[in-house]
């Protein structure tokens, strides 16, 4: 994964560090120092103000510099340090601002023991006009004062008098332009000189008092190095402690990330097992909440597509099976209304013929044949008019309760011209008491058709038998049995089919229409049971078996 979000968020912490890190030597490097010597010349300049104040407050009261300098009594008779030698001890211990004062008689004051070199530094400036100096570097000037940054190198006056750290006086008094002046007392500030120095030298206010003000810049520059040094070190740490925190915090983030993603995929592939399992509430977490309820809205709409795709591919196949059965329907109707047409129409013909039909038995079979083929086209019409009522469902039940005993006799004896004819021997097994829940008519109608089906079928033994069976509590299968040929298991199911004939020639013989069991499958149906056929032996005599099942309750 060339740009996974861990490597991304990675770098991406690693340069922001370094940019900022960067930014922050560039700052100090170009702007620091600058900075730095800024606020040195302010503080410079703020202890320039403060001491012009007191010394002129306290002219303007009648006090010279001598007098300011010298020590109070205190009411234990312990000295005390002056006004204005404390004043500058503060300027030195708080903002380390090291101060000279020269008064008109060219005496300077001073906490250091050793001032001589401020006071060449001083009377150099004021005297001899160094300011113009090439090692001075002026921020200010003006009429009272001057703020410069001195390069000049030199060593502090008390190392190079090899006095120690411990023995300042309170101030140090000299005793012209020239001498080296007297120590008046030790106090306990050390003085430390560092090369730079920010100066401020000029007359007060008063145009007779001059001042020398030196605050050590340090080398700055070299303090910059330091902390670049240092901040890039600590920035490695940084960079590095960082990169392993963020990548584990991004690896905890793009876990989720990856397992969605995964889940995704398997979505596109229409696979909705897998579901996000997180329980953060975050942004994360919702994004998964999201993604498992999309991917059960999505399954179930492809459950329900699916299912509405077969059934519409159901619908399609039975409406073609309809408009197949509509053709064949057609056809076979068609086939079957021809030949008597094509007979009646031919006998008809030659009736009016002469010379074709020349005695009266002729004709009257010429007659015969007519009738005999216009009552097959009205019973085939009858029953397909019969067949598209069930269909359809007009034709309504009359549900009574019947004795099946009944209509099996009174049936039977409508056929009982046809079972003399045949030879056949007719055998019936119910009983007298059994009672059935059925439509009287749709019932005779059954047991008309089973009877007609085995009369065309039989074969020389010519035994038909009814009986009944009890199937459950509620249910008795009236069966009737004809020895004959038995029927493969694959012509089982097709002879329920509208037309359908075994064998069209031995149909042809008797006139069969096709449509007798598909109007008894229509009764099962609208009756809500079953019917069928078996072929089975009955006392060594082989046939078929045909059977409806009545509702008894």
């Amino acid at each position: 994964m060339k740009k996974s979000i861990k490597l991304r968020l990675t770098i991406t912490f690693i340069i922001v560090i370094i940019c900022c890190i960067g930014s922050i030597l560039l700052f100090n490097t170009m702007f620091l120092e600058k900075l730095y010597i800024n606020e040195k010349k302010s503080i410079i300049k703020q202890s320039y103000y403060a001491l012009e104040n007191g010394i002129t407050e306290a002219y303007d009261m009648g006090y010279s510099l001598s007098d300011l300098f010298k020590k109070k009594k205190n009411s234990s008779s312990d000295n005390d340090e002056s006004n204005l030698s404390r004043f500058l001890r503060e300027l030195q211990e708080i903002y380390g601002v090291s101060t000279i004062l020269m008064d008109s008689n060219n005496k300077t004051y001073s906490l250091f023991q050793n001032n001589s070199m401020f006071d060449r530094r001083m009377k150099d400036y004021i005297y001899k006009d160094m300011a113009n100096n090439k090692n001075l570097q002026i921020l200010e000037k003006n009429d009272l004062y001057t703020i410069a940054i001195n390069g000049n190198n030199f060593i502090s006056p008390r190392i190079q008098r090899g006095t120690s750290d411990s023995g300042p006086t309170e101030f140090y008094e000299s005793s012209g332009p020239n001498g080296e002046g007297e120590l008046k007392n030790r106090g306990s500030i050390p003085f430390f000189r560092r090369d730079p120095d920010i100066e401020c030298f000029g007359f007060l206010s008063d145009n007779e008092t001059a001042f020398f003000l030196t605050i050590p810049v340090g080398s700055i520059k070299e303090s910059i190095d330091l902390f670049n040094k240092v901040l890039v070190l600590v920035s490695l740490v940084i960079i590095l402690i960082g990169s392993v925190a963020i990548y584990i915090i991004s690896n905890n983030l793009t876990k989720p990330l990856l397992q969605l993603s995964e889940i995704s995929k398997k979505m596109s592939r229409l696979e909705f097992e897998n579901k996000y399992e997180g329980k953060s509430e975050d942004e994360i977490g919702i994004l998964g909440n999201s993604m498992n309820e999309l991917s059960f809205k999505l399954e179930k709409a492809i459950k329900e597509l699916k299912n509405a795709n077969i059934q519409l591919k159901a619908d399609l196949e039975k409406k073609e099976h309809l408009d197949l059965m509509r053709q064949e329907f057609v056809a076979n109707v068609s086939h079957e209304l021809k030949t008597p047409i094509a007979l009646i129409q031919g006998y008809a013909e030659g009736l009016e013929t002469d010379g074709i039909v020349d005695s009266k038995d002729k004709r009257d079979y010429y007659v015969s044949v007519i009738k005999d083929e216009t009552e097959k086209m009205n019973n085939m019409v009858h029953q397909l008019l019969d067949l598209s009522a069930l269909e359809r469902g007009l034709s309504e039940l009359d549900i009574t309760r019947i004795n099946l005993y009944e209509i099996v006799n009174g049936v039977c004896q409508s056929f009982e011209l046809k079972f003399k004819e045949k030879g056949i021997e007719l055998a019936i097994n119910i009983p007298d008491d059994v009672f059935i829940w059925a439509d009287g008519y749709k019932t005779e109608e059954v047991l008309k058709n089973y009877l007609s089906n085995a009369i065309n079928h039989i074969d020389d033994n010519k035994i038909i038998n009814i009986f009944t069976k009890t199937n459950s509590v509620n249910t008795i299968r009236l069966s009737v049995f004809n020895t004959g040929v038995q029927l493969p298991a694959e012509e089982m199911d097709r002879i329920w089919e509208k037309f359908y004939k075994v064998d069209k020639a031995h149909t042809r013989s008797y006139g069969g229409t096709g449509l007798g069991l598909s109007i008894v499958k229509a009764i099962a149906e609208q009756h809500n049971t079953i019917c069928g056929c078996e072929n089975i032996t009955i006392d060594g005599k082989s046939g078929m078996v045909f059977y409806f099942d009545f509702q008894t309750k």
